[in-house]
Order: structure tokens, then C-alpha cells, then sequence
């Protein structure tokens, strides 16, 4: 890990993805006092002591990636992330634009706290985006000063973690959410349904022993949030979607009209509910991974449009709450670092997806889905540039993790497309050794 503060670089010969045109050119790229300068072929720059050259020959260079559902557990759990972490963690990942949780103590709730994750990202090493509490403390009871949050600077609204189970209030929520236009970010399940579920309900949750958390359990909130968002006119976003009966419902709520979009994870996408016969503590996740016949649904889903953006859900914890009964141990994987990896191996490598589209998951299409202005690749803009080395395959090692925690899903796996350097604020933040 590197820290270069030189503001002049010039990326070289690099395979350069469009997303938002779906195009691919070899091009340099100069940044001058971190703003992206000139974009063409054959840029001659005259030395001086200021300039750092990046050979990206063979490479790809990709708008820097935006991470639309993170956990940075700060503040109040700086023990398992931090915002400074968190975005070290995101940039040894591609990761220029986080957009992060409100599950904190305090919660993120107020327009102090909102303005506390702003100002904290100021000095991070990528740009730190608040999403606020959709109800005061998470409890699922009051709705929050939404308008407020939003003029202090919250993107969106979520309970992550937490559905609300009350409809009447959901509906208000929506209803007023529609007064400012705000996106609404939904963790969809039932927890009467869910129960005290570990992981999902099938084969092999009978066989091990472990309780099930039935599909139903998601598919009966989706179903709920778009009815009342076909009524209300909110716009909502359903994120780490798992199931194929919440793909299909997407599909038609979108050919309807209604103003949905969806994510869906990397390990929602690597793997199926055969990886829990290990009974590794990583893979308990909520919602949890699923049958291979949902994982087959997701990545039709990516395939035909339906689904908008691929995020981490990155869920830090300590190994005091891993390194325990499968019973006891808490829900959620690390993922940031591992992000374009996963993705590029099973979507590019496997399935055969193309590069524009699959950069277009993580770049272009959830800066839209926010609102800002990111995942683009324009000269006058802030620099916010990743690039590639497509051809490198890398096992994933505790040891190596950047992020304050280690519980990942992804160590022992051996991805492809290392992230070789990522220029975030028009610095260049992380080079790999």
C-alpha cells in the first residue's frame, strides 16, 4: 500500500472502458493538479519533478468504482472499521465512492451525524457518502427529518438491517419521501418469517441442521415495498436482492412503470448454499446465500437488465464474533477489497458478460442511481480512476486484508483482475507492490 500525494500523473496505453457510452479505446490519460487534463493517444508531457507514470499497457483503466452499500461501523464500532480503514480497504479495491451505512452508535439519524461521515471523508482516501436512518434510531417507529438529512448531505434513506415491518408506516415513509425526490434503500425481510434462521432454507439446510430463513422472507417485503411504491410514486432501490422470485419481481414492477432499481452482492453471486457444509462463520450472511438455482436467477437477472448495480455489503466484525458457533456467530463478510475480483471472474471470465457492462454495474449505473457524479471518465473532472491488470490471478489471504476485520468469504479463492492502482481525488491513493 502507497500513498502518493504528487499531483501530476499519466496513465499510459491503457485499455481504456467507457461505461457510459459502452465503448473501449486505448488511450493515455494525463491528470494535471488532480483533474483529469487530456484523454487521446501518444501524450507527451514534459518531465518534471512533479510527474508519476503509470504503464498500463495491457491493462484496463476504468472509471473508479462506486460502492453503493457499505458498513463502516463508525461511529461506535471503530473496533471492527472505521471510516479511514473502510476507505483504505475500498481503494486496494478500485473503490473511489462509498456510500455508507447508518447502522452506528448513534445511529445515523441526525444532521450532525450526517455531517460527521462528510467531514470524516474529507480525509479519507476515497469519497465517504452518508446514507441516514429512514426512522429514528432504527426502531422502526418514527419516521426521521428526511428533507433535513438530505440538505446536510444523506444520499439516500435505509433501516439496513432492519425492514419495517409496520406497512402503514412504510407508506407514510414513501409518501414523504416523494416530497424531495429521496431514494429509498430497502433491506427487504420479513423477521417474523426469518425468525432465528441461520442460513437458507433447503437441502442443505436439512442436512446440517441449521435453521432455515425461507425465501418468502424477502419475496414477501419485496413484494409489499413495490405495491406500495406503485401507489405512493417513491423511488426505491432493493438492495443485496437473493432470490429468483425477487428478480422476477423486479422484472415486472420495472416493465410497469414503477420506479425500482436493485443490487445484488458478489458472494450472493460466487457461491451457493453447498459452500456451508464447511460451517465457516464467513458465509453466514443475511440475507443469506441461497440455492444455485437463485444464484442462476441473479446472473440472468445481470444478463437481461434487470438488475442495476453489483454492491459489496461489506460487514466488518471482530473474530470474537466469527470465531464462534454458527449459532452465535454475527451475520456479514467483508467484501470491499474483493469486489471487481469476484465480480470479473464469475461475470467476465464464466459467463462471458462483457467488460462495458460489467464495469458499468459498479461504476456509472449506482453513481445514477445516487445522484452524483461519478463513474466517468471526462476531462475537467476530479480524477477517480482504477486500473486493472485483467490477466492477474491472485489468492485471496488473510494476511493481505487492508480492512480492519478479516472475516471474508472470499480467502482461499483465487480471482482474477488485480486492481494494480487507484487514483481517488486526483490523487493516486493506492499502488500495489
Amino acid at each position: 500500500m502507497k500513498g502518493n500525494k504528487k499531483k501530476n500523473i499519466l496513465i499510459k496505453s491503457g485499455r481504456v472502458i467507457d461505461p457510459q457510452h459502452g465503448k473501449e479505446f486505448v488511450s493515455d490519460i494525463y491528470i494535471k493538479d488532480g483533474i483529469i487534463s487530456k484523454v487521446g493517444e501518444n501524450i507527451s508531457i514534459k518531465e518534471d519533478d512533479d510527474i508519476v507514470k503509470i504503464n498500463a499497457e495491457n491493462c484496463i483503466v476504468s472509471p473508479g468504482f462506486v460502492d453503493m452499500h457499505v458498513h463502516l461501523r463508525d461511529p461506535g464500532f471503530e473496533d471492527e472499521e472505521t471510516i479511514e480503514t473502510g476507505a483504505l480497504a475500498a481503494v486496494k479495491g478500485g473503490i473511489t465512492t462509498v456510500a455508507c451505512m447508518p447502522n452506528t452508535r448513534p445511529v445515523i439519524d441526525s444532521q450532525s451525524l450526517v455531517k460527521y461521515v462528510l467531514e470524516k471523508s474529507l480525509e479519507s482516501a476515497c469519497t465517504v457518502l452518508p446514507v441516514a436512518a429512514m426512522t429514528t434510531g432504527l426502531e422502526g417507529k418514527h419516521i426521521t427529518e428526511m428533507g433535513l438529512l438530505a440538505e446536510a448531505g444523506a444520499i439516500g434513506f435505509s433501516d439496513d438491517g432492519n425492514s419495517i415491518n409496520d406497512s402503514r408506516l412504510m407508506y407514510e415513509i414513501m409518501r414523504y419521501s416523494t416530497q424531495f425526490d429521496l431514494l429509498l434503500i430497502l433491506h427487504e425481510e420479513d423477521s417474523l418469517m426469518s425468525g432465528e434462521g441461520l442460513i437458507h432454507e433447503g437441502y442443505f439446510s436439512t442436512i446440517l441442521g441449521l435453521e432455515g430463513i425461507s425465501s418468502l422472507s424477502d419475496d414477501l417485503m419485496i413484494a409489499r415495498d413495490i405495491t406500495l411504491a406503485r401507489r405512493s410514486g417513491a423511488r426505491i432501490h432493493i438492495t443485496h436482492l437473493s432470490t429468483k422470485g425477487g428478480v422476477e419481481m423486479v422484472r415486472k414492477a420495472k416493465e410497469e412503470g414503477v420506479r425500482i432499481t436493485c443490487d445484488i452482492t458478489p458472494h450472493h453471486l460466487f457461491f451457493n448454499d453447498s459452500s456451508l457444509t464447511s460451517f465457516n462463520t464467513n458465509f453466514k450472511v443475511k440475507p443469506p446465500i441461497r440455492s444455485e438455482e437463485d444464484r442462476l436467477a441473479l446472473i440472468e437477472g445481470i444478463k437481461e437488465g434487470v438488475i442495476d448495480a453489483i454492491a459489496s455489503d461489506h460487514a466488518p466484525h471482530l473474530d470474537t464474533e466469527k470465531n464462534t458457533t454458527f449459532k452465535l456467530a454475527s451475520f456479514g463478510t467483508i467484501s470491499l477489497e474483493t469486489l471487481f475480483g469476484a465480480s470479473f471472474s464469475k461475470l467476465y471470465i464464466e459467463e462471458k458478460i462483457s467488460l462495458p457492462k460489467l464495469i458499468s454495474l459498479i461504476t456509472i449505473s449506482p453513481a445514477r442511481i445516487l445522484g452524483i457524479d461519478a463513474g466517468k471518465i471526462e476531462v475537467g473532472k476530479v480524477a477517480n480512476i482504477t486500473v486493472i491488470d485483467t490477466e492477474k490471478e491472485e489468492e485471496i489471504k488473510r494476511e493481505n486484508i487492508v480492512s480492519k476485520s478479516k472475516n471474508s468469504v472470499f480467502i482461499g479463492q483465487k480471482l482474477k483482475g488485480k486492481v494494480i492502482c487507484t487514483i481517488s481525488k486526483g490523487k493516486l491513493v493506492y499502488r500495489s507492490e
